[in-house]
């Protein structure tokens, strides 16, 4: 007759139970035998006979308790000679335990020491191997991966940087100073890992290595260099604007830059007053001359605009700005003094347009990024959706730009058409309204982003704390001529 007893090895819970079934005219040795197939991941090593077997039982609630305080003497213990059916002549209780396996002494640490030397063993053959295979991941602007295979021992960080330069060749490798900085994908390292030199590198990679990542993501940073060492090239390969390597401004998007109407009675005073300004320089400052020349139309173009919001901006020759890619004087910036928004003009120098444009877009990338800077300093919840504009100029050619960021945090420009002011003309006063009303519709263009942002701002802050009163410190916005 058969009959099923409820076994458990010493020192485990009840979750760990297991049944066996046997007859009763077996022999204890016979349940041994059973005992160590049905469990010989357990027994791996152990003879059957080496097993205890000890009769119980444990039974009702708190199981796991009762097994804690159990004691064990030799009354209770099967002998391998004995016939099942003298431990149990009855059916043995249902939802008790019957059986307690009792493993030999030495049994659990073996098979601890041995999961140690297998690990051991399995990490020193993958330390043994030198080259692996990476999955290396470009940021920001880079989702997909590709596969670098490196030797650990010997990878030198300019090993990456080629690979990387054969993938995508990025602008700011081009930097002498560029520094590659690493963090691992897959969860186990979240550390940000910065190599000073080779042997850092390969240690970093080694750690990588044995914990099993074979992905990992690689942020290249640069010191910024001066706005007047970037150029046109360099800049489109830096935004990604276009895939040839002689560029042309129709890489750039185009920009539709309305014009402000200004034939209100304040507008006309201040643009006859331009006109008449400009008249009088020509008179003695030639428009073809120097650069320095040129910048006294540019500046009365551009004081007329600010006035024509009295108190609003503030117009700042030669302000520094720095930023991820650039740093150094923007020639011209229309601050909102309400805000820390800059409209950035850059004068254009020996008729390079193209230079002109490239140091203004890398400088409207830094006026973009020390706004959304500050906005994250200031509110960590609220969403940055802002854009800057820019003017290029020798002050007969004029170009206006808009530099903004998208929905994932790529940075977007767009340029446009030329617009021309042909001096001591019969057109010049037609010509020079125009671009005045440009101006001023840029300037209109910022206080309406500006006005936008704050509003949206304080939504985020009152939904956050309402008991919270804070003094509303409102950032200034630039104009940035080049």
């Amino acid at each position: 007759m058969s009959i099923t007893l409820l076994c458990l090895v010493k020192g485990n819970t009840l979750a760990n139970a297991f049944p066996v079934d046997i007859e009763k005219d077996q022999l204890v040795g016979h349940l041994k035998k059973v005992i160590k197939a049905e469990k010989h991941k357990t027994f791996h090593g152990v003879e059957a006979d080496e097993l205890r077997l000890w009769k119980v039982e444990i039974g009702g609630d708190h199981l796991d308790d009762q097994l804690k305080n159990l004691a064990l003497n030799n009354s209770d213990e099967l002998s391998a000679i004995n016939e099942i059916a003298e431990y149990w002549t009855e059916n043995p209780p249902k939802k008790h335990i019957h059986v307690l396996v009792e493993p030999p002494a030495s049994t659990a640490s073996s098979n601890r020491e041995q999961e140690l030397l297998d690990r051991i063993a399995l990490l020193e053959e993958k330390l043994s191997k030198s080259e692996y295979a990476f999955d290396v991941v470009v940021s920001p602007k880079r989702t997909k991966s590709f596969k670098w295979t490196a030797n650990v021992k010997d990878a030198t960080l300019e090993d990456l940087k080629e690979q990387i330069r054969e993938e995508y060749n990025p602008a700011t490798l081009e930097n002498d100073g560029a520094v590659l900085k690493f963090v691992s994908n897959d969860g186990k390292d979240t550390e940000r890992h910065s190599p000073r030199n080779d042997q850092d590198f390969c240690k970093m990679l080694r750690q990588f290595v044995s914990k099993g990542i074979s992905k990992f993501t690689v942020f290249i940073e640069t010191p910024s260099k001066a706005f007047s060492d970037w150029t046109f090239p360099k800049v489109c390969q830096l935004y990604e604007l276009g895939e040839s390597d002689d560029p042309s401004l129709s890489v750039f998007p185009p920009f539709t830059c309305e014009c402000k109407d200004l034939k209100d009675d304040s507008s006309q005073a201040i643009l006859n007053h331009l006109i008449a300004e400009l008249e009088a320089r020509l008179e003695t400052i030639p428009i073809n001359g120097n650069e320095a020349s040129k910048s006294q139309y540019v500046c009365s173009y551009l004081v007329a605009g600010a006035n024509l919001y009295k108190g609003k901006f503030e117009l700042r020759p030669e302000k520094n700005i720095t930023g991820p890619n650039g740093h150094g004087p923007v020639d011209f910036a229309i601050d909102l003094l309400q805000t820390a928004k800059t409209v950035g003009v850059t004068e254009v120098k020996n008729e390079d347009f193209y230079k002109g444009i490239a140091q203004n877009a890398v400088q409207l990338e830094s006026a973009l990024s020390n706004r959304k800077r500050k906005a994250n300093e200031m509110e960590e919840d609220s969403v940055f959706m802002g854009k800057v504009f820019g003017i290029i100029t020798d002050a007969e050619k004029w170009y206006f730009m808009e530099c903004s960021l998208d929905d994932q945090d790529r940075l977007r420009f767009k340029l446009s058409k030329p617009i021309s002011v042909v001096y001591d003309s019969e057109n010049m006063g037609g010509n020079v309204e125009r671009v005045l009303g440009h101006i001023a519709w840029l300037l209109e263009e910022v206080q309406k982003s500006d006005s936008g942002s704050r509003s949206e701002e304080r939504v985020i802050k009152r939904a956050k704390s309402l008991n919270k009163i804070a003094p509303e410190e409102e950032e200034s916005d630039t104009v940035v001529k080049s």
